[in-house]
């Protein structure tokens, strides 16, 4: 009986060691990530929505996006459609943050999710952002706009 308390103490020793460490790498991992993809997303976004352009989305989307993204006649269309708000006057900046999450197939994979705010020459937006990281770059896995405007 005393083998046996001895060995669940161990067990539950290396449990709280392993969920320990895990915290801490979080604590000490998830600021950085936080402030790496809130950059990108501050100095990305009002590039893409200044221009409009097809080629400065698909430069930083993600594989993923890409493959989602089945007919790019579809998207110009998407985008005409967008550039209707006209130029872009202020970009607010974006709120969000970064999620790590363990799968077992994948093995990390670290994301982020932002809302960002604009105004245009002819009404404002908010912009739905996800980002993927491959390796140490941040790409687009998501990019919704949703204005007023389109509801007239």
């Amino acid at each position: 009986m005393k083998k046996l308390v001895t060995v669940l103490g161990w067990i539950f020793l290396a449990l709280v060691i392993g969920v320990g460490s895990i915290a801490g790498y979080l604590f000490y991992v998830g600021p950085r990530l936080d402030a790496s993809s809130k950059a990108y997303v501050d100095e990305q976004v009002p590039i893409i929505v200044s221009t409009w352009s097809k080629e400065e989305l698909l430069k930083r989307a993600s594989p993923e996006l890409r493959s989602a993204i089945a007919d790019e006649r579809r998207l110009d269309q998407i985008l005409v459609r967008l550039s209707r708000l006209g130029k872009l006057k202020h970009y607010d900046g974006s709120k969000g943050e970064a999620n790590i999450s363990f799968l077992v197939r994948e093995g990390k994979v670290v994301t982020a999710s932002y809302i960002a705010g604009a105004t245009f020459e002819d009404g404002s937006a908010q912009i739905a952002i996800r980002l993927i990281r491959h390796g140490d770059q941040w790409q687009l896995l998501y990019f919704n706009v949703s204005s007023p405007i389109f509801l007239q």
